[in-house]
């Protein structure tokens, strides 16, 4: 059995947050880039209850009950038993987080826009930025300023996982953890965020309506022939900008029974490649997405895309986005909403939803927010039929 990983710098950590505190040093910024996890049985120090809200002040109670968790990269790590305060690793983990327990966030790893909180109460908004894992934006000073129990990594696997989190756990002195997450597995992730917050009701209403619709859209994809699957094409940007096929970015389109034209291998980051007009009419796609601000309100009037059999049925489409893109980006838990949007785009004679209605649902049951009239309008402008 592989020898857990305790948190044994926590007090220098503490008197390192004391020293900034008082001026006396000065720590710059460090970046760090990095299947479904067990909880084992765990070496239990008794100790406190629960307290409420996202203190940023730890409770020696709280967390003097520990216990051993192992994670998605097989690391065993001692954590709290009651965990109030949480650090987000990056955008992907910070959807989740908030969609199951925002009042348990200690800071964000990036900052929401004006046009988010439309979607996601505004109350957030004092959170401190802690930057982002994988990118060069995370603060580590930051990180052991906002006292969080745990620092939670969610999405799929990256090379040198262990290394890099036990890089960032070394040198916060927080117990850092990894929770695996893709389309296949986003209940299972679920379940266990839910065991590992004490938010299991939360978890369990995400978890019905996650299965419910994979399982819904899988048995009517099903029953789609081959040949009747239609040809999509994702861009982005300015249009020739394509999202490949068979990566986390375009899953939607498998989920939703499409078939993606792009099958290219990625030569940009972000699973994407770009193309020539002459390739995209050769794909001849039947269905155009575009990402918001690319060049949706200037296609139909193109001699070039008007080549297309989307553009000229009139079968092309912005995105919904708002808080995030339906599609992905980042690619988290909105995509489920993605899969019900777009199946029903794709087929409606299938999958014959309301989409006001199925946002009004998505929305109050992930991201806590009642959504108005005027709000859906502005989602669905430019993503139903003509």
């Amino acid at each position: 059995m592989k020898k857990a990983i305790t948190v044994t710098n926590r007090p220098i950590a503490i008197m390192l947050v004391l020293l900034l505190a008082l001026g006396l040093c000065a720590c710059g910024n460090d970046t760090s880039q990095s299947n479904t996890p067990q909880v084992s049985t765990a070496s239990n120090t008794t100790g406190g209850t629960t307290g409420g809200g996202a203190s940023n002040v730890p409770s020696s109670d709280n967390e003097s009950a520990t216990y051993i968790f192992t994670d998605s990269a097989g690391r065993e790590v001692e954590i709290p038993r009651n965990i109030e305060r949480i650090a987000p690793s990056g955008p992907l983990a910070q959807v989740v987080l908030i969609t199951l327990c925002p009042d348990k966030l200690v800071g964000l790893s990036s900052g929401i826009s004006d046009q988010q909180f439309f979607y996601i109460d505004r109350k957030y908004s004092s959170l401190p930025v802690l930057g982002n894992f994988y990118a060069d934006t995370l603060s580590l000073e930051s990180v052991i300023l906002a006292a969080p129990q745990v620092v939670i990594d969610i999405g799929e696997s990256k090379p040198n996982n262990t290394d890099d989190l036990d890089s960032i756990q070394e040198r916060t002195g927080v117990p850092t953890i990894f929770i695996h997450m893709d389309m296949s597995t986003m209940h299972e992730a679920y379940q266990t965020l839910g065991e590992l917050t004490g938010e299991t009701e939360q978890a369990r209403r995400l978890i019905d309506y996650i299965s419910q619709t994979l399982s819904e859209t899988e048995e009517k994809v099903n029953s789609i022939p081959e040949s009747d699957r239609l040809r999509v094409y994702y861009g982005t940007d300015d249009g020739l900008t394509g999202m490949v096929s068979g990566t986390v970015h375009t899953d939607v389109i498998d989920f939703a029974g499409g078939y993606n034209v792009v099958v290219l291998e990625q030569t940009l980051r972000g699973g994407a490649a770009t193309i020539s007009m002459e390739q995209l009419m050769l794909w001849d796609p039947e269905v155009v997405l575009l990402t918001p601000a690319s060049i949706y309100d200037s296609i139909g009037a193109s001699p070039d895309w008007g080549g297309i059999s989307a553009v000229r049925s009139g079968r092309y489409y912005e995105i919904p986005e708002g808080p995030y893109n339906w599609m992905g980006r980042p690619p988290s838990v909105n995509r489920i909403l993605g899969i019900r949007w777009l199946s029903n785009l794709l087929y409606p004679d299938i999958f014959n939803y309301d989409m006001a209605s199925e946002t009004r649902e998505f929305y109050r049951l992930f991201y806590h927010c009642e959504v108005t009239d005027a709000q859906i309008n502005d989602l669905l402008a430019n993503s139903t039929f003509r």
